[in-house]
């Protein structure tokens, strides 16, 4: 972890919620610049292994996208890039899920061995400026009952986020039904804009839940399109250096830490926590869905 990381988690442990909130969007800056020098190292060095020098990672919040990110990263060269308008919108707007890339977004890569993680949807404008680049992309999501499971638990514990006065306070129920009326209908249009308006030949979409039965088959695949070393090796030492129990200090999968950002690492878990009202709720507004999408064959669940 980078020094100026380590401040920024240091600083958000030590002031009050707006505080830190504020401290962090102060930081963005020196944060880029850190991370796109280290960006441009990486090139110096490694730059002529790589037929693809930008790698971008668009993922629906909750859902493997930082998993996929820290793999990603164990090629040699490549370092994590967020640019501060995206960052900054995120502490202000409680998440990027709605952002609008810059029209000279890719420009500022030159010379430079990127991976930028960020949680845009696939709108026409974002989707267009990545086929003109000729950008490779992988898109993340995940059946929408577990991603609201997964926010209520982080929000809960996030003082510094933007939505934890929404969750603060409140159990899980409650906590699940703000989430279908704030953000679940939001969070199912990012998955069909990028289902809709993608380029097949430049991106993978990805469930979280196929990562979970198959982590290196889905890096395998993520890696040719990257066109990165997939050698059955390399594959293994990636996975296994990125396993859930790695990410989660030796815990193991479906082993729950409700205040850790990698917190239990399962599919279907939302089935602990629904009850007949939720289940109603949640098929009112994403029952369709779900059943598009291969999670579901039928509104009976």
């Amino acid at each position: 972890m980078s020094l100026t990381k380590k401040l920024e988690n240091l600083t958000k442990a030590c002031l009050p919620p707006a505080g830190a909130r504020l401290a962090k969007q102060m930081s963005v800056g020196m944060r880029y610049r850190s991370q796109l020098g280290a960006c441009k190292d990486g090139f110096a060095s490694f730059g002529n292994q790589y037929p693809q020098t930008t790698l971008f990672v668009a993922g629906l919040p909750k859902s493997g996208t930082t998993w996929v990110e820290k793999m990603i990263g164990s090629y040699k060269g490549f370092h994590e890039l967020m640019i501060p308008q995206v960052a900054r919108y995120e502490m202000r707007a409680g998440g990027s899920h709605d952002y609008e890339l810059p029209d000279d977004m890719f420009t500022r890569f030159d010379n430079a061995l990127v991976l930028t993680k960020m949680h845009i949807h696939g709108s026409t404008h974002n989707a267009g400026l990545l086929q003109n680049a000729n950008i490779r992309y992988v898109v993340l999501y995940r059946d929408l009952r577990d991603v609201a499971v997964s926010n209520y638990f982080y929000v809960r514990n996030t003082p510094w986020h933007p939505e934890y006065k929404h969750y603060k306070g409140v159990d899980t129920a409650q906590g699940l039904r703000i989430f279908a009326q704030r953000t679940l209908r939001a969070y199912e249009q990012w998955v069909r804009s990028w289902d809709q308006n993608r380029d097949e030949n430049l991106s993978l979409m990805i469930r979280y839940e196929d990562l979970l039965v198959d982590d290196r088959a889905v890096l395998t695949e993520i890696a040719k399109l990257f066109e990165l070393d997939h050698s059955p090796e390399t594959i293994e030492r990636i996975t296994k250096a990125n396993s859930f129990a790695s990410m989660s200090s030796g815990r193991s999968s479906g082993t729950s830490n409700e205040k850790a950002f990698v917190r239990k690492g399962v599919a279907g878990d939302w089935t602990n926590h629904f009850d007949d009202e939720l289940r109603t709720l949640y098929k009112e507004i994403i029952g369709q869905f779900l059943i598009d999408f291969g999670y579901e064959e039928s509104l009976d669940w």
